[in-house]
């Protein structure tokens, strides 16, 4: 018999005995009321066999407290009502990169040489063991019985720097902070409006991409170039969203911009996604599990500067013909008025900005713990204003194009384990990569291993 089981048992023996008392002897009790010897001792010997019960239920109550894991004499939390339903959940993701190209910039930072590998957003740091990320996340989803919940996530490691919104706990110059940020806190409202509409007001993730921050839900280990270069991380702002049926869903806000915690101009962005699964209800099975979403996000995103506008369409399809293997699709095409070419200012006249990009990706389960994802990539960057690099000499560059093409393997070790090693190689149209020799070269090549533990 279990511990839990024998410990309700003899509570319930010992509550029997109570009953017993309180009724089986209250005849005999009467009974023998007239004679005043008899009757006093028998109330006294009742007295002791309920302090008796007393303190043997208190030491039964103290046993069950114990075996549940709570400590006697502790009280018990309790939670206000708004928090019932919260869930805690995070990861911890570090991960060793290195390049052939062995790059030293030649800079220091805090005493020791910056080896870089350019073009990077995440993994920008070669031949180096990285923490990327530490993250907590608290979350009180919406359901039926709750139309209010919230969700917060911190963000400790090398990746909040890379995410960190401008205006959100900036500090002065050379203070060197601890690698923070609060990568989301968010209010979600459901209003009773036919299907339910969900409003979400805080800081959120982007809409836009394929790829996210959250490392274990991505395919690779490296982020792609569309993910680093072609849209935002994050926005704080409202969004509202509506369910479409079965067809998919719809959302649509208004935000402050690109990655900023706070406004730079008078004009706000416009943010919004429109998802469909198109053969869910129809078609033949092999197509029912395509998804098609299209996000567009367009607004004034310069200081004090409220007419050109930064705009960009972002197109992900996801499509899984057989049960191991899953294809998704990504393209981006950016455009920004009136922006000066290049990374250094004033070498041209103003123009318009524009960047464009496509990734392909593929993912194939060979067991239920192993599994192969590819991706190969082209990005468009052609007046190096979103990489921001430049040539031999700092020189301004014209006509940048990268291509890229990866392949990682993912193991699931153990159930909060898991395990990637990638190789990727980069090629661009301009010698845009640091080598060995602290020259530039049109090529790397890196190796990475990477940790995960999700709880």
């Amino acid at each position: 018999m279990k511990r839990g089981s024998a410990l309700q048992f003899v509570r319930m023996g010992l509550t029997g005995l109570s009953l017993l008392l309180a009724t089986g002897l209250s005849p005999l009790a009467t009974a023998v009321w007239a004679d005043e010897p008899s009757s006093a001792s028998l109330k006294a010997d009742i007295e002791v066999l309920k302090d008796r019960l007393s303190k043997l239920e208190g030491r039964l109550s103290e046993q069950q407290a114990v075996a549940s894991g709570a400590q006697p004499g502790n009280s018990v939390l309790q939670l206000p009502s708004g928090l019932h339903d919260v869930k805690l959940s995070g990861y911890a993701d570090t991960a060793y990169n290195f390049s052939f190209n062995r790059p030293d910039t030649g800079s220091t930072t805090s005493g020791r040489n910056v080896t870089s590998n350019n073009g990077r957003v995440f993994d920008r740091v070669a031949n180096n063991f990285t923490i990327h990320a530490v993250n907590l996340a608290l979350e009180k989803p919406l359901s039926t019985e709750s139309p209010i919940g919230f969700r917060a996530d911190l963000l400790f490691g090398d990746d909040a720097e890379q995410i960190h919104a401008t205006g959100l706990g900036d500090v002065a110059a050379g203070d060197n902070p601890l690698p923070f940020d609060l990568q989301q806190a968010y209010v979600t409202v459901r209003a009773p409006i036919g299907a339910g509409l969900d409003f979400k007001v805080g800081k959120f993730v982007t809409l836009l991409g394929s790829e996210v921050i959250r490392s274990l839900d991505n395919w690779n280990y490296s982020r792609s170039f569309l993910f680093g270069y072609a849209i935002p991380f994050t926005h704080t702002g409202a969004l509202a969203s509506y369910p479409l049926g079965e067809w998919g869903s719809t959302t649509w806000g208004l935000v402050n911009g690109w990655d900023r915690a706070n406004e730079n101009n008078s004009f706000k962005t416009i943010l919004g996604n429109v998802t469909v699964t198109p053969f869910k209800n129809a078609g033949p099975d092999m197509l029912k599990s395509v998804s098609l979403s299209t996000s567009l996000i367009t607004g004034a995103e310069r200081a004090s500067d409220n007419r050109n506008d930064r705009t960009v369409l972002d197109l992900v399809a996801t499509w899984q013909p057989i049960k191991k293997l899953t294809l998704m699709a990504n393209y981006d095409n950016g455009h920004e008025s009136n922006l000066l070419h290049g990374t250094i200012a004033g070498t041209k006249g103003p123009d318009a900005a524009n960047w464009s990009g496509v990734a392909l990706y593929a993912k194939y389960d060979l067991t239920d713990k192993w599994s192969l994802a590819g991706r190969w990539e082209w990005f468009n960057d052609a007046d190096a204003v979103r990489t921001g690099l430049t040539g031999l000499g700092g020189s301004t560059l014209d006509n940048l194009h990268f291509n890229e093409y990866t392949l990682t393997s993912q193991w699931q070790l153990y159930t909060h384990l898991l395990a990637r090693l990638e190789y990727r190689h980069d090629a661009s149209s301009e010698a845009v990569f640091f080598s060995n020799n602290a020259g530039l070269t049109n090529a790397q090549d890196t190796v990475a291993a990477e940790f995960i533990m999700p709880f």
